[in-house]
């Protein structure tokens, strides 16, 4: 089993910094890290590896300094990494980024990976565009969103069979089972990547990452103007407005007091109505109406 993980490097949020007065991000502060949902992903890739004795190669879009991404994809114990790169790209948006990855994986330099892993969405940006188009440039099925990746075990000569638990709105979950090849992006939150030992450190900075110019493939990457993106705005996250509660003007001074420092929660009632659920529906229409709802 091939697996392949594409990774980002990304700046760590707490070396970021616009200036308030320009607007504009102050670059030579950044630390650069391995994106974290990415280092998940890679984790997963791992531990599959252990349990099913895959092959692990890690794959990058950018610069020289990329690498450091990739070298710490391979402390974490993936086997092989590879960077792919060329000047243009400095103007490439995530289609073209996805493109370029696509026209490599569909090239003859590897065997077809079974299942390709990658981060949902990258802590700079956060377009989380790159992994849905990369699978539908591979013709695909995709699983967005993961947060729980388990192998099925195989019975005889069966096929085997991830079963993958998505992460939905309002705290929903959703299982699924798949069979590879297939792709999957993961959240943050779906592992907790492991601490490499120092010979693991050592031995990726030691590591030969090749570098492989897409445009040599595809000589089309980076034409497609639709790809385009323009910042509107730029700026740091604003603080959420704190909510103060305002006590009631009927109660005495004692009792507004006492609302305020309990910050409104003495203010608060509440009834527990038991009974039949036509019993129970006639209650909540009755509070509904009392309160001017309906």
């Amino acid at each position: 089993m091939n697996i392949t993980v594409c990774v980002r490097q990304t700046p760590d949020s707490s070396s970021v910094y616009i200036d308030p007065i320009s607007g504009q991000v102050d670059y030579e502060r950044f630390v650069q890290v391995l994106n974290a949902a990415d280092a998940c992903a890679v984790e997963a890739a791992v531990r599959l590896k252990e349990q099913l004795g895959a092959k692990v190669t890690v794959i990058t879009f950018g610069p020289q300094d990329a690498a450091g991404a990739l070298r710490a994809a391979l402390a974490i114990g993936a086997d092989s990494a590879l960077r792919l790169w060329n000047a243009q790209g400095e103007t490439w948006g995530p289609f073209t980024v996805a493109s370029a990855l696509a026209v490599y994986l569909q090239s003859d330099t590897l065997p077809a990976p079974d299942l390709i892993l990658c981060g949902d969405a990258a802590s700079d940006w956060s377009s989380g565009i790159v992994g849905p188009a990369l699978a539908e440039q591979l013709h695909l099925p995709q699983v967005t969103g993961a947060i729980h990746i388990e192998a099925q075990p195989r019975e005889g000569n069966a096929a085997m069979n991830l079963r993958v638990t998505r992460k939905l709105e309002r705290g929903y979950r959703e299982i699924l089972e798949a069979q590879p090849p297939l792709l999957i992006s993961v959240t943050s939150n779906l592992n907790e990547p492991r601490y490499p030992s120092l010979p693991a450190h050592l031995a990726s900075l030691a590591a030969s990452i090749p570098v492989i110019d897409p445009l040599s493939l595809d000589i089309t990457l980076g034409q497609d103007a639709t790809d385009a993106i323009t910042i509107i705005e730029m700026h740091t996250p604003r603080p959420l407005p704190r909510r103060i509660s305002a006590p009631d003007s009927h109660h005495s001074a004692f009792e507004r007091i006492g609302e305020i420092v309990a910050g409104g929660a003495t203010g608060r009632q509440t009834k527990l109505v038991e009974g039949s659920p036509a019993e129970l529906a006639q209650a909540l229409v009755e509070f509904l109406r009392a309160k001017g709802f309906i």
